[in-house]
């Protein structure tokens, strides 16, 4: 199915996506669609929004007349496109008021969204004159590979942000502060790298992780894929801490500072999307499906002689590794040289031997 043109009100009455919001059923499907549809990330937590809020009030039914005026009020609030109103069950009609308010004030703070957020309050408290940071936003559709001062790499999200610092006088504070979601492939430093998401803090030294927090969300999430981070909660004075090991998860609850870890195979219900991580280990590869997938994982270009490179192979494990360093070593391995300009690499090569 093409997911391309849904919108909110779709979402929020395809059995499907409210089984998995409700109880955790369907995670497969419905990460994969959230990871090929990128576009829609605003209207499926829009719809998850609505649909846990519906899920708290008692059962009743309105008339079919009320129910198609108020989905009117819906669209024309969203500013989308009208089509006709399908027969909605019992269960959507009985929140289809809350759904109408829920609706519009979501979109209204995304639209508007104060700078004394979360994230700008964490930022404002950091920044010095001493120590200035530097911001990069994701406006596009697709992931976006920032390379930090001291070599790490994120891979942000569309609509993520992060602040960091410029590292003055050569000297790097490895201090990251996130709103949204992202990939950490920390470089392996003395420094501790520390990362800010909402209220919690995680602490690393060399290690790759996805973090979502986003402002508006009720949890914040981390997985592990390779390493281990320290996790601790703000304020200091709650106790809330926990180590996590590679293939492990941490989910924070906002309203109370709860705290669980659990393996990255449970689905928690309505938990936002771990995106895919990929495995960066090689046995005899080419050149080619190296490179592909680095493009893939990293939203970048890599211009090559693919003829040149076409004897090329690859054997290496570099999961560990942040993207500056995985350039690095494949091109030593591959006997090529490697330049980079943002998001476009250019591999020279005389060829393979």
């Amino acid at each position: 199915m093409d997911y391309s043109n849904f919108d909110t009100a779709d979402f929020v009455t395809n059995d499907s996506f409210v089984a998995w919001v409700k109880y955790g059923e369907n995670a497969g499907h419905w990460e994969s669609i959230s990871r090929n549809y990128p576009e829609q990330g605003a209207a499926i937590l829009q719809a998850r929004t609505i649909i846990l809020a519906a899920s708290q009030l008692p059962a009743f039914e309105l008339k079919e007349k009320s129910s198609d005026a108020i989905w009117q009020h819906i669209r024309e609030s969203m500013e989308t496109p009208q089509r006709p109103v399908r027969n909605l069950r019992p269960w959507y009609l009985a929140a289809a008021v809350l759904i109408a308010l829920v609706a519009t004030t979501v979109m209204w703070f995304t639209l508007n969204k104060p700078d004394h957020s979360a994230y700008h309050e964490l930022v404002a408290k950091a920044e010095t004159k001493e120590n200035a940071f530097v911001e990069n936003i994701n406006k596009g559709k697709k992931p976006e590979t920032v390379s930090l001062p001291d070599g790490s790499s994120v891979i942000l999200q569309p609509g993520a942000r992060i602040s960091y610092s410029t590292c003055p006088g050569g000297k790097c504070h490895r201090q990251v502060f996130l709103s949204g979601a992202a990939f950490f492939e920390v470089k392996r430093n003395i420094e501790p790298f520390v990362v800010y998401a909402n209220e919690m803090v995680i602490n690393v030294l060399g290690t790759s992780f996805m973090v979502r927090a986003y402002d508006e969300d009720t949890l914040v999430s981390v997985a592990v894929k390779t390493g281990k981070v320290a996790i601790a909660i703000q304020p200091k004075e709650n106790d809330a801490r926990a180590n996590l090991s590679a293939n492990q998860q941490a989910i924070l609850k906002r309203s109370t500072h709860a705290l669980d870890v659990l393996p990255m195979t449970v689905a928690i219900n309505a938990q936002p999307t771990i995106t895919e991580l990929y495995s960066f280990v090689f046995a005899d590869a080419s050149a080619d499906s190296v490179f592909n997938l680095l493009e893939k994982a990293y939203g970048v270009h890599i211009n090559y002689d693919k003829t040149l490179m076409a004897g090329c192979k690859l054997t290496a494990s570099l999961d560990d590794e942040p993207l500056k360093e995985k350039l690095k070593l494949i091109c030593q391995a591959l006997e090529a040289n490697c330049t980079i300009a943002g998001n476009e690499i250019t591999i020279t090569t005389k060829g393979c031997h």
